[in-house]
């Protein structure tokens, strides 16, 4: 039996809006009688037993940190050897500096962040934020950025949501001992000089990997519609809405999973 679980991490970390979108996002493009899309702890993820029925972990909205101290050493290597094993993992925004190994938020500035991560899902550094304004638990630093994003079989340029997300950039040499055997860039920046890499995919071990810094699984309209201060962003999520749409389903095929 093919495994079946998908799961949005909701422990320390995460942020409750961000995996409310994320499970509903994956709820409305999984079809319910092939998986069960539900949410997992860190608990759960430290225990282990529900990893085996999954086919994919997804992690979103919130902070790294968070991410770590609610995993500790036994799920942040439970999660490594799931990916490793054959698994497929999703990271967006938070969950793509997740993926990396190494974070360089904010350099130089108040909310400094530089640090290594041990997933190491990507050889190489998540830096951010891409767009100014970034403050926690607030939308100030929310932005329509302009991303192209390419697979094999569908290529689109259109505006997603960022909040404090980052780009990447490979190491060179990459890292002795890193599990990624290899990566391609899925999606750029086209409005930021240099247009750095925006969505990655990685070959890790048996599994694999897609980090994000911009968030396809929102929908921005309710998210528009329930801020005033977001409400000049909102003719851009609308024109982009269906392409975003295509662009998180052509995501979830490339780490494996049956869209519908």
């Amino acid at each position: 039996m093919s495994p079946s679980g998908v799961f949005v991490y909701s422990g320390l970390g995460s942020n409750e809006n961000g995996y409310f979108h994320l499970l509903n996002s994956l709820k409305t493009y999984l079809d319910p009688d092939i998986y069960k899309v539900d949410l997992i702890s860190a608990e759960d993820i430290i225990e282990g037993s529900k990893l085996t029925s999954a086919a994919l972990l997804t992690f979103g909205s919130g902070y790294t940190t968070g991410f770590v101290n609610g995993l500790g050493a036994k799920g942040m290597q439970n999660l490594k050897d799931f990916v490793l094993g054959g698994g497929s993992y999703l990271g967006l925004g938070a969950g793509g500096y997740f993926g990396c190994d190494y974070i360089e938020f904010d350099k130089n500035g108040p909310l400094e962040k530089m640090a290594e991560r041990e997933l190491r899902f990507y050889p190489g550094i998540g830096r951010g934020p891409v767009y100014p304004g970034f403050q926690y638990g607030s939308n100030k630093g929310l932005h329509a950025a302009n991303i192209t994003f390419s697979t094999g079989n569908f290529t689109a340029t259109f505006s997603s949501m960022i909040d404090g997300g980052g780009a990447f950039y490979p190491s060179d040499p990459q890292k002795l001992g890193s599990p990624v055997t290899s990566w391609t860039k899925i999606a750029i920046y086209t409005d930021i000089t240099d247009q750095p890499t925006a969505i990655v995919k990685t070959e890790v071990g048996s599994g694999c990997a897609v980090l994000s810094g911009v968030h396809l699984e929102y929908d921005m309209l309710i998210e528009c519609q329930s801020d005033p201060s977001l409400h000049h962003l909102q003719p851009s999520f609308t024109s982009s809405r269906l392409t975003q749409r295509a662009a998180m389903k052509a995501i979830l095929q490339l780490l494996g999973l049956i869209v519908r």
